[in-house]
């Protein structure tokens, strides 16, 4: 049985007479002349002189703890520290140069280490990466699939620290993502990372942990 009431047909072909003539113009609301190039973005919560510290602080503000290194590699002691708040006892670390340096020092101190796989990942106590890009403006971490070897070692493990070259941060998201149609081979998927994952769709409480890490941690290497 149908639902439908009144003439389709007599309504369609209003639609259709009033679209004849193109679309009015809203005397109240005119329409803007059309762009010559996509505008770039502008933020008060971006100093374009100041890319890293912008970062920094838009980062703790979305509540990711970020440790400035005033070096090249991850501190040992640093390290230890993550192993020691979260109680790593098992992890799983990317195909990344940045990340790949950090698993050795977890294995030293006894934690088990694996490779990026779902099973692995939903396992771990904590997923090291590492990060194509940051976005200051945001505090955001870029991950493409290719480089990481999938998104799981970012988004299943309860704790998420991620190595940051200081080099690879940009303004905004249009930086990274004009790149994308440059000719080069699109990423099967581009995780964009604000601070831990979090909710707030059950009576308006913000919630952190639901989809994602409860902890998001940066090792921000200020000389790679």
């Amino acid at each position: 049985m149908s639902l439908e009431t009144g003439d389709r047909a007599v309504f369609l072909d209003r639609l259709r007479s009033r679209l004849a003539g193109g679309v009015p113009t809203n005397a109240a609301h005119p329409m803007s002349p059309a762009l010559d190039a996509v505008p770039l973005v502008h933020s008060v919560r971006l100093d374009a002189d100041d890319l890293v510290g912008s970062f920094v602080r838009n980062a703790t503000t979305v509540r990711a703890l970020v440790h400035d290194i005033d070096g090249d590699t991850v501190p040992e002691d640093l390290v230890d520290a993550v192993i020691e708040r979260h109680r790593v006892r098992r992890a799983v670390v990317t195909p990344e140069p940045e990340a790949d340096a950090v698993a050795s020092r977890l294995t030293d101190r006894g934690v088990d280490v694996s490779g990026v796989t779902v099973a692995a990942s939903a396992a771990a106590d904590l997923g090291v990466t590492s990060a194509v890009a940051a976005i200051a403006t945001t505090g955001t971490l870029v991950q493409d699939s290719r480089a990481a070897g999938g998104r799981s070692g970012s988004l299943l493990p309860p704790v998420h620290l991620c190595i940051l070259p200081a080099s690879r941060i940009v303004g905004t998201s249009a930086a990274v993502l004009r790149v994308l149609g440059d000719g080069r081979a699109l990423p099967s998927n581009l995780v964009l990372i604000t601070g831990p994952s979090r909710s707030g769709d059950i009576e308006q409480i913000m919630t952190l942990g639901v989809h994602g890490p409860l902890t998001v941690e940066i090792a921000l290497l200020r000389r790679a």
